[in-house]
């Protein structure tokens, strides 16, 4: 791999997670039932109450502005007790400039994901689906190495900037990773059928639907209320 200068935050996050070593650590595959679950967002907790059992039943995703999940990626003490109510969590989703394709940038913010993924999964043993987060083609090593082959992973079609610069990474993700499943946030293009079986394409609820789904729980409970003997 060409050797790369790091600059800023990163270099210290990648020293001391990675141990000098110009690569992702390793991504390991669980077994994750994605059967009637409800992905929710990290930063939006007062959806919990669309499940009656958030432990069996709630992903937490972190498609959110990046500035609303710093504090979860960032922090050196996650909220343990927030992630453990819950099935499974994703790992983080920090923004990468497709368009522009800033070395430096996509880089350091792939890596401080992949850290998070990593810490999610080795630290604090929790159920972790991968985030893919890419650039042009010089940040696919970085973000598709080291993750075992069959993996469940995450992938966002929201704020996509760049089509081309999106459709070369995600036929080269499934290539290299050969996802057992996709959880997906956004449209589905047309063309990923031609790289992967849209069958196994697990369907994020977006936030609009799940406010919308709120809605109606509390207008049904507000109504039993009403007309109850």
């Amino acid at each position: 791999m060409t050797k790369t200068n790091f600059t800023g935050n990163n270099v210290l996050d990648f020293n001391r997670y990675y141990n000098g070593k110009e690569e992702p650590p390793l991504f390991r595959k669980q077994y994750i039932d994605l059967n009637d679950k409800l992905f929710i967002p990290v930063d939006d907790l007062g959806l919990l109450c669309l499940s009656d059992n958030p432990s069996d039943n709630v992903i937490l995703h972190h498609f959110v502005k990046d500035k609303r999940q710093n504090k979860f990626v960032f922090n050196e003490n996650p909220p343990l007790d927030l992630f453990q109510k819950v099935y499974a969590v994703t790992s983080s989703d920090l923004s990468v400039d497709s368009a522009n394709s800033y070395e430096i940038f996509n880089l350091s913010n792939i890596l401080k994901a992949r850290i998070n993924a990593y810490r999610l999964q080795n630290e604090f043993d929790l159920l972790v689906i991968l985030t893919l987060i890419w650039g042009a083609e010089d940040t696919f090593n970085f973000a598709f190495e080291n993750v075992e082959r069959g993996s469940i992973v995450a992938v966002s079609s929201q704020a996509v900037e760049d089509v081309g610069v999106f459709k070369k990474g995600f036929a080269k993700a499934v290539a290299m990773i050969a996802p057992e499943y996709i959880c997906w946030y956004g449209n589905v293009y047309d063309w990923v059928a031609d790289y992967y079986d849209v069958s196994r394409i697990i369907r994020m609820q977006t936030r609009t639907q799940l406010i919308k789904q709120k809605q109606l729980v509390e207008k049904s409970r507000w109504q039993g209320n009403l007309f109850s003997a």
